[in-house]
C-alpha cells in the first residue's frame, strides 16, 4: 500500500481538490488506482510498482543529467547530480551547434539538493555557465567519470510580450463569415477582408477559433475543439479564388462560378450545411491539385518542397498523400498572407490562433501518438454549477509520464505548428499544463480525479517557443484554477482570460471595471455563452426551449434567473454613473455602453465579439449538446463590410479610448 501511495504521487495522480462549493474532496483509493490502471499499470503487482517507483524517484539521482537539462537564462545555472565523492576535477560542457565550450571546476557549484541511496550521498549541484541563446541544444558534458549527453533547454524569463498600450481587437469564428465570393463558409480571403476593416478601425488583433483539421469524410463532426489533428489546418478555410492554380485555369474558374450558383440559395440560410459545402469545395480543391501537378514550375515545386521540410513532422500522418499535403500547403500560404497583411496594416499582434485542449479519440493525431495516451480515460471537468455530475469531453488523456518521451517532442511540435503564421496563441483550458480532470469507469460507475502534468517543463516550452516564434500567449483560465497556475502565468508574461458574464464578486454582483485583473484578455462572451443581443432579450433561452433543451418549467426558472442577472447589470451600470437603462432598453445600446465602460478597465486586451457587432440572436454553440442543436454552423447575418459600416463610429470610439486618443 505504501508503494502504491508513492506511485500515485510520482505519477501525478491527485490526492484531493477543492470543489466549486468550497468543499474539500479527497479522492477514493479505488479512483486513484483506476487512474494508474488507465496508464497500463498493474496496481496489484508489487514488484512492478516497486520498479516504477525506483525509475521515477531514485534512478534520476543515479544519472548525472537526464534527457533534458533546464537552464534559466536569468541565472544560467547548469544542474548536475553526482555522488559527493566525485565532486572534484574539471568538467567541460560542449555544444557543437553553437561552437560553445565552457569549463568549470566540480568544486565550484552550490549544493541545492541531496539523496541518500544504499549508503551513498548523491547531491544536486548548480554551476554557473556562460549565457546561452534561447532554444534547445544537444550537449556533451565531460566529467572525470565519463561523458554524458543531454538536451539543454535555455529558457527565457517570460513569453513574448503583448502590446505595450491597452489594446482592442475582434473575435470571430472564421466559418461564420459571410461574403458574396465564398463557398458558403468563411475562408482566408474573408479573414483578409476582416483584417482590413479591423485594422482601419484601430484594432490590434483578430482572435480566431481553432483552425485545426477536422474530419473530411464525417461532415457532422465540425467542432473545432474536438479535431482530427491540431498540427494541421482545415482545408475548408482555403479561398479557392486566392490560389495561383485558380488564376491559371479557366476551367477551375468556370467550375467555381457553377459552385457559387449551386450554393446561392443555401448561403442565405442561417446555418452552414457542411455536406453541401464540402462536396463543392473539395471537388474544386482536387481540381486545384491536379492543375498543380500538370503545370508545375520550378518556383512552385521549390515552395512546396520547402513547406514539406518545415512541417515534416505533422505531415507524417497524411501518409504521403500529396493531394492532402498540397491542401495544407495552400492553407498555410493563405494564413501567412493574412498575418503579414495584419502587421503591414498596423496591427500590433495580428492573428491570434486558438489551441484546443485535445484531439478526438479516433483522430489522426491520436492514432499517430497512441503510446503517449492513457487507455480508457477521457479529459473532462469536475462537477460545477452547470454540470453537477461533471463533464466528459470525450478527448483522450495524455499520460503525464509518456509525455516526456523523446524530450517532450510531441508538445514542442504541437506548440510550434500552432504558433506559425500568427502573432498570438490562445491556449484553451490552460490549466491542462498543470492538471487535467480524468474521467473513467470504476466498477461500472463513472468516476474522475485530477492528474498532474510536468508543469515546469511545459511552461518552459511555452516560453521558449513563444520567444522563438515571436508569439504572445493567452491562457484561457476560466473555471477552477490552481493558484500556482495564475502565479506562474503572471511571472511568465502570459495573459489570462476574463469573461464579463462570469466576473462577479462574493455577493454575486458584476465586478466594476477598475477591479478587473489587468494582465488579461477581457471579453463579454465567447463561443460557449450566448451573444449579448440574445442574452439581454432572453432569446437564447427560447432557442433552447425550441430545441427541447428546456421544458416549460425549466424555461421559466432560467428566465427568472436571467431577469435577476439583468438587474445585476443595471446595478453595475448605476455604480459606473450610467442610470438611464432599464430591462426593456435596446440591447444594442446597452451592449455599446457595456463595452464603453469595460474599455476603461486596465485589462491589457479588450475583445469585441463579431457576433455582437452583427447583433446575433443565435448562439454558435450550446455546451452540453452534440446533434441536438446545430453547433459550430451558424453564420453571421451580414457581410464584413456592412457590419463595420453599421458600427464604425462605435468601434473607432473604443479603439481610440483604449489607446488614450
Amino acid at each position: 500500500m505504501q508503494g502504491l501511495s508513492q506511485l500515485f504521487y510520482l505519477h501525478g495522480i491527485g490526492y484531493d481538490y477543492t470543489k466549486y462549493t468550497g468543499e474539500h474532496v479527497v479522492f477514493e483509493h479505488q479512483t486513484r488506482a483506476q487512474a494508474l490502471r488507465c496508464c497500463g499499470i498493474d496496481t496489484d503487482n508489487i514488484s512492478h510498482i516497486d520498479k516504477l517507483n525506483f525509475d521515477l524517484d531514485i534512478a534520476p539521482w543515479l544519472n548525472v543529467v537526464g534527457d533534458v537539462c533546464m537552464v534559466e537564462q536569468h541565472d544560467s545555472l547548469l544542474k548536475l547530480r553526482l555522488p559527493d565523492s566525485q565532486l572534484n576535477g574539471i568538467a567541460n560542457l560542449c555544444i557543437e551547434a553553437l561552437n560553445y565550450e565552457h569549463q568549470f571546476a566540480l568544486t565550484s557549484g552550490a549544493v541545492i539538493g541531496e539523496y541518500l541511496f544504499e549508503g551513498v550521498r548523491y547531491v544536486e549541484v548548480a554551476y554557473q555557465i556562460t549565457a546561452l541563446p534561447i532554444g534547445y541544444f544537444d550537449a556533451n558534458i565531460c566529467l572525470p567519470s565519463g561523458t554524458y549527453q543531454t538536451q539543454i533547454w535555455s529558457i527565457p524569463s517570460e513569453c513574448y510580450k503583448q502590446p505595450e498600450h491597452p489594446s482592442c481587437g475582434i473575435s470571430v469564428q472564421l466559418y461564420t463569415l459571410a461574403s458574396d465570393r465564398n463557398l458558403g463558409i468563411g475562408d482566408f480571403a474573408d479573414l483578409h477582408e476582416l483584417v482590413k476593416h479591423s485594422a482601419s478601425h484601430g484594432c490590434d488583433y483578430i482572435l480566431l477559433n481553432p483552425l485545426h483539421m477536422l474530419f473530411k469524410e464525417q461532415q457532422h463532426r465540425v467542432s473545432p475543439y474536438s479535431p482530427n489533428h491540431r498540427g494541421l489546418l482545415n482545408p475548408l478555410y482555403i479561398a479557392i479564388d486566392w490560389c495561383d492554380d485558380f488564376e491559371q485555369s479557366t476551367q477551375i474558374q468556370h467550375e467555381l462560378a457553377l459552385s457559387l450558383a449551386a450554393l446561392k440559395s443555401h448561403k442565405k440560410e442561417p446555418f452552414v450545411d457542411y455536406n453541401l459545402v464540402s462536396e463543392q469545395k473539395y471537388r474544386l480543391l482536387e481540381m486545384l491539385y491536379h492543375h498543380f501537378k500538370q503545370h508545375k514550375t520550378s518556383k512552385s515545386v521549390d515552395a512546396f518542397a520547402c513547406f514539406k521540410r518545415e512541417f515534416a513532422k505533422p505531415l507524417e500522418v497524411l501518409n504521403n498523400d500529396e493531394c492532402q499535403i498540397y491542401w495544407q500547403f495552400l492553407a498555410r500560404q493563405q494564413l501567412n498572407r493574412c498575418q503579414r497583411f495584419s502587421i503591414e496594416s498596423g496591427m500590433a499582434v495580428g492573428l491570434i490562433n486558438d489551441l484546443a485542449v485535445g484531439c478526438a479519440q479516433d483522430s489522426l493525431e491520436f492514432n499517430a501518438n497512441k503510446t503517449l495516451y492513457a487507455g480508457n480515460a477521457h479529459v473532462g471537468a469536475p462537477p460545477d454549477p452547470w454540470a453537477e455530475a461533471g463533464q466528459d469531453w470525450g478527448l483522450p488523456a495524455l499520460n503525464p509520464i509518456k509525455l516526456r518521451t523523446n524530450k517532450f517532442e510531441f508538445f514542442k511540435q504541437l506548440l510550434r505548428s500552432n504558433m506559425k503564421s500568427v502573432g498570438g496563441l490562445r491556449i484553451d483550458h490552460v490549466m491542462a499544463i498543470r492538471r487535467l480532470w480524468w474521467c473513467f469507469s470504476v466498477q461500472g460507475s463513472q468516476q474522475g480525479c485530477y492528474v498532474y502534468y510536468p508543469f515546469e517543463h511545459l511552461i518552459a516550452l511555452l516560453k521558449i517557443e513563444s520567444q522563438l516564434q515571436q508569439t504572445m500567449i493567452i491562457g484561457e483560465d476560466l473555471g477552477v484554477v490552481p493558484p500556482e497556475v495564475r502565479s506562474v502565468m503572471l511571472d511568465a508574461n502570459m495573459l489570462g482570460n476574463v469573461l464579463f458574464y462570469f466576473e462577479k464578486d462574493q455577493n454575486g454582483e458584476f465586478v466594476q471595471p477598475e477591479h478587473i485583473r489587468s494582465h488579461v484578455l477581457l471579453m463579454v462572451a465567447n463561443h460557449d455563452v450566448p451573444p449579448f443581443n440574445a442574452w439581454w432579450q432572453g432569446k437564447d433561452l427560447i432557442v433552447k426551449s425550441q430545441y427541447d433543451l428546456l421544458d416549460e418549467q425549466a424555461l421559466s426558472n432560467e428566465q427568472s434567473k436571467r431577469d435577476n442577472e439583468k438587474d445585476r447589470l443595471l446595478r453595475w451600470f448605476e455604480k459606473a454613473g450610467v442610470s438611464h437603462f432599464n430591462k426593456q432598453s435596446n440591447a444594442n445600446l446597452v451592449y455599446e455602453s457595456l463595452i464603453t465602460q469595460l474599455s476603461k478597465s486596465s485589462a491589457s486586451m479588450l475583445c469585441i465579439q463579431l457576433d455582437d457587432l452583427d447583433e446575433q440572436d443565435l448562439p454558435v454553440n450550446i455546451p452540453g449538446t452534440y446533434l441536438e442543436y446545430p453547433n459550430w454552423r451558424r453564420r453571421l447575418k451580414n457581410n464584413i463590410s456592412d457590419i463595420f459600416t453599421n458600427k464604425s463610429d462605435f468601434i473607432n470610439s473604443i479603439t481610440q479610448s483604449r489607446k488614450g486618443l
